[in-house]
């Protein structure tokens, strides 16, 4: 038996409720928050997660990461050699904006494999919270002299919104980018394709002292750690419940580690002390 607040609703018609239902749906649309990993021209946010480790965890690690994930097909047994030449403002503020924790940053380097002059690339790399996305371009070595000297003009034509080289020129506009430091690392990557995980170890930092042409004959290296280990941990949305319980075991806690700052404090520390 109904009860008399009770109203019956009319019959509709199939127009009504093929409104109905939509207008449902653009309700829905409206309250569901956008995927803020997807970046314009698809680009995706990954997580980034860093330690740095001793050798006993390391090689703990890899035992129990081994069997699970696939070497990077690059360099032997997925370890190779990393070269960046990173780039600051006349202010330094990519430097003093990771010191003073700012969430959202972007740094610009020009990174090589190896030391393998036929394939250089410029990236810039977003830092927004806890997510990570990279945007990458190759270049000629021409282009990489230019850029020694601080000659942009070559990327003057490239405007498009998920283009590096435009990144960089419109960011030297505004801000006047230099080179500023070399940092050098051996790593050993594993990838495991669900969830798009890659966990790199990072060994031998070191940066260079005496020139900024990371191909110089003449370049001399400092170590900043010989036995410590960056580890990386980076993922999409998720990471497979195998590859998790063999980073259970992992005795360090989760920091900002920056190979960029520690090079160039190096860099001060050396020249505070003449």
């Amino acid at each position: 038996m109904l009860l008399k607040t009770t109203k019956l609703l009319p019959k509709l018609n199939s127009e009504q409720i093929r409104l109905f239902h939509h207008e449902q749906h653009e309700s829905r649309t409206l309250r569901e928050k956008p995927d803020r990993t997807i970046l314009s021209g698809g680009r995706h946010l990954r997580h980034e997660l860093k330690y740095l480790i001793d050798e006993g965890t390391y090689i703990a690690l890899r035992n129990r990461l081994f069997p699970l994930m696939t070497p990077d097909g690059n360099g032997e047994n997925g370890e190779y050699r990393v070269t960046s030449l990173y780039f600051d403002d006349v202010y330094n503020s990519g430097y003093w904006q990771k010191l003073n924790g700012m969430e959202t940053r972007r740094k610009f380097r020009i990174r090589a494999y190896n030391l393998d002059q036929s394939v250089i690339r410029l990236e810039s790399k977003h830092k927004d919270e806890s997510y990570v996305s990279k945007l990458s371009r190759r270049m000629t070595e021409e282009q990489y002299r230019a850029m020694l000297d601080c000659d942009y003009q070559f990327m003057a034509e490239s405007d498009g919104e998920e283009d590096v080289f435009g990144e960089f020129y419109r960011s030297d506009l505004l801000t006047r980018l230099r080179p500023r430091t070399i940092v050098d690392y051996r790593r050993e990557a594993l990838i495991y394709p669900f969830g798009n995980v890659r966990i790199t170890f990072d060994k031998k930092l070191s940066v260079c002292m005496n020139t900024l042409d990371m191909f110089s004959p003449q370049a001399q290296y400092s170590p900043i750690y010989d036995k410590e280990i960056i580890l990386e941990v980076k993922f999409d949305k998720y990471i497979p419940e195998s590859i998790q319980a063999a980073l259970q075991g992992l005795n360090a806690p989760m920091q900002p580690v920056s190979k960029y700052i520690l090079c160039t404090d190096r860099i001060l520390e050396v020249k505070s002390h003449g």
